[in-house]
């Protein structure tokens, strides 16, 4: 007979251990009707449909009469409320709930994008490599490459998605205004105020010879091909061709690298192309976890905890857990709960509670680590066609030129 381990009912139902035995000890003396199975001397419960409904249940009352001395109830400040939309909000809560994790992007408002412009401006001044050094040898290697597939074509745009600082984009900027290429430079990001970092560095980098043109977008979902229309029903957009930046590594973060990519595909035209930077899967890599602006610290990075402090979720009330998933390969940054937790979320017209229980985590970082071939094999998938890949001499950085493949070649 199928049973469960006590340890798969501890995950499955977000329940103590002790529980679980008071469970077996309930269906012994008949005030739960549990079927239990003996194996080897110990007693298990029987995995049946009725036992997971009974179970179910159990859980579930457990949940509701939760000793209240010992849950604890946070509210979110009202920085939260004014920083994020009431969709932004339902779709924090929604992930909570179902996938125990906290979408990446929305770290990056407000002082979350200074955080993240202090830990890039960290990484340029090391010595050692890291994602943004990476980047920056990799464009530049590949400037060649990019002449070749930009021949004939007078009007270059830049479409530079989840911006961040501009920084890694600069010195293709000077490129292509050395050589009259640069027609527009669009920046998205969900952050305005990332974008209004991004758009001071390109002042103070070209002045007035480049107008920024900065977009609030969730890649996760938003297409951007409407900001390109006007340029591709001109009389000159034979001789116009949107080159499309994902760099940074940013698409390895999100819980389903297809559907983004899916977003991205969605949203060139037939001649456009896209450059991808990725740190493929090594085992230095498995292990490197700093995203401190200050190098060397060991808690939560601000940015990191940036959502967790408007939520009012203190610090006394998790442990940091920082790992890599072998069996997933997924290196991840999470909290595991040390106490119940209700999560009060109110609203003008109503309230919503979240209830997390003791043990309990909560993602806050996902990488997936994938070697190059596979990186490649994911841009494929969706239907891009490889033009250009190469790494950086230490070979822990990768740099893609993709086009879209077209019907009449998929055909075949």
């Amino acid at each position: 007979m199928l049973y469960f381990r006590h340890n798969e009912l501890v995950e499955r139902f977000r329940v103590s251990l002790k529980t679980v035995h008071n469970w077996i000890d309930a269906a012994k003396q008949g005030k739960l009707e549990l079927q239990l199975h003996v194996h080897n001397g110990r007693t298990y419960i029987a995995n049946t449909a009725k036992n997971n409904t009974i179970l179910e249940t159990q859980a579930e009352k457990g949940k509701k009469y939760r000793n209240t001395l010992h849950n604890r109830v946070v509210t979110p400040g009202a920085s939260f409320y004014n920083l994020y939309n009431r969709r932004q909000i339902l779709d924090i809560i929604s992930n909570i709930e179902i996938h125990r994790e906290i979408p990446r992007q929305y770290n990056y408002l407000d002082g979350g994008a200074t955080n993240w412009d202090n830990w890039l401006k960290r990484l340029e001044k090391e010595d050692s490599p890291n994602i943004l050094k990476g980047t920056l040898e990799l464009i530049q290697t590949n400037l060649g490459a990019l002449e070749l597939l930009l021949e004939g074509y007078k009007r270059i745009n830049i479409i530079d998605i989840g911006v961040g600082n501009a920084r890694p984009v600069k010195e293709l900027l000077e490129y292509l205004l050395k050589r009259n290429l640069l027609h527009r430079y669009v920046a998205i990001d969900i952050s305005e105020s990332m974008l209004q970092i991004a758009e001071q560095n390109i002042k103070n980098w070209f002045g007035d010879k480049i107008t920024f043109e900065g977009h609030v977008r969730d890649i996760t979902y938003e297409r951007f091909d409407d900001l390109l229309v006007d340029d591709m029903l001109a009389n000159k957009a034979d001789e116009t061709l949107n080159l499309v930046l994902f760099l940074g590594a940013t698409l390895i973060n999100f819980r389903s690298t297809s559907d983004v990519l899916r977003v991205v595909y969605g949203s060139m035209g037939p001649d456009d192309l896209l450059v991808y930077s990725d740190k493929p899967d090594t085992e230095a890599a498995r292990h490197y976890f700093d995203f401190n602006p200050q190098p060397g610290l060991t808690e939560l990075s601000p940015n990191h905890r940036f959502i967790l402090d408007l939520m009012n979720i203190d610090k006394s009330l998790y442990d940091v857990e920082m790992g890599f998933n072998e069996e997933t390969r997924m290196r991840y940054v999470r909290i595991r709960l040390k106490t119940t937790l209700t999560i009060n979320f109110k609203f003008e017209d109503g309230e919503r509670e979240v209830h997390l229980e003791k043990g309990d985590t909560i993602l806050l970082l996902r990488v997936w680590h994938l070697t190059t071939l596979e990186i490649l094999a994911e841009f494929e998938k969706i239907g891009f066609i490889l033009l250009q890949s190469s790494l950086t001499r230490d070979r822990q950085f990768q740099l893609t030129i993709s086009a879209l493949e077209s019907r009449s070649t998929r055909d075949l």
